[in-house]
């Protein structure tokens, strides 16, 4: 086939040349015009499509560059973008960490830390930091936000730990009503999970405890730093024994959406 063509065009150029040199046509050339004109035109045509095909396709590699550059112009900004929002995030931490130590100067040292997991359920009674042991972290570490406490950790692995939080029916300390400073025991009850609360057991029947009082933490026993906010009271309720009242808390933190948290591996003990 390739020799055909190559013939053909051969022809082609002979009568091209053939007619140019002499000036005039003659039958034969006449009748091959006849024949080889619309060979030549397509060939003409031909070689057009070929120039304009290499054309388009060095236009398609210089698009697919110039895309390649924008593509790597997008990650260098996605990068600063990121490296932006982390330094906002840090410089927040900070302001918010002093604002802590300013109003707990028992605190003496918080170790920032992000949560990193959460149990599974409606709502998350245990959570997992990215904060361990090679951090400081100890069990029983109390874990907050600037509105108040998060939990404890109730385990520690070098690189993370894991917290109880305030609605978890591990959660125990003692506590005291800010208004009154009536004490109680502030614990996850099961029936109050559902609802994101926990109660202030051992409340005198005659108590004062009204709805809308703060409750925080009291201190006694050492183990839990005094005056952390743990929430407000949702309502008072008599014990199915009777003899005692407790109250349902809402905590000033939502553990289900806690992000951004403070562990207080330190705190000085006072009265």
């Amino acid at each position: 086939m390739f020799v055909v063509v190559a013939l053909v065009i051969v022809l082609c150029l002979g009568v091209t040349v053939y007619t140019g040199a002499t000036g005039n046509s003659n039958p034969v050339a006449t009748g091959l015009g006849v024949v080889i004109k619309p060979i030549q035109k397509g060939v003409s045509q031909i070689g057009n499509m070929i120039s304009q095909g290499s054309s388009y396709f060095e236009g398609y590699d210089a698009l697919e560059k110039e895309n390649e550059e924008l593509k790597t112009k997008v990650r260098e900004l996605e990068e600063k973008v990121r490296e932006a929002d982390l330094a906002i995030t840090e410089r927040d931490n900070l302001r918010t960490l002093l604002g802590l130590k300013e109003n707990n100067p028992q605190f003496t040292h918080c170790e920032p830390a992000e949560v990193i997991s959460r149990s599974p359920g409606e709502w998350a009674t245990t959570i997992s930091l990215d904060k361990g042991s090679s951090d400081g972290v100890e069990l029983n570490d109390v874990v907050i936000t600037e509105d108040g406490m998060v939990g404890y950790v109730s385990s520690v692995a070098p690189t993370y730990c894991d917290v109880t939080t305030v609605i978890d029916t591990n959660m125990q300390a003692g506590a005291i009503v800010t208004r009154t400073r009536e004490v109680g025991v502030a614990e996850g009850e099961y029936t109050l999970m559902n609802e994101g609360a926990l109660k202030l057991a051992y409340l005198e029947t005659d108590c004062e405890v009204v709805i809308g009082d703060t409750i925080e933490t009291s201190g006694m026993g050492g183990v839990f730093p005094k005056g952390i906010m743990i929430g407000t009271v949702d309502r008072v309720l008599p014990e199915d024994n009777g003899i005692a009242n407790y109250a349902v808390i809402k905590p000033f933190v939502n553990v289900k959406e806690v992000k951004n948290v403070y562990i207080i591996t330190d705190f000085e003990v006072n009265g």
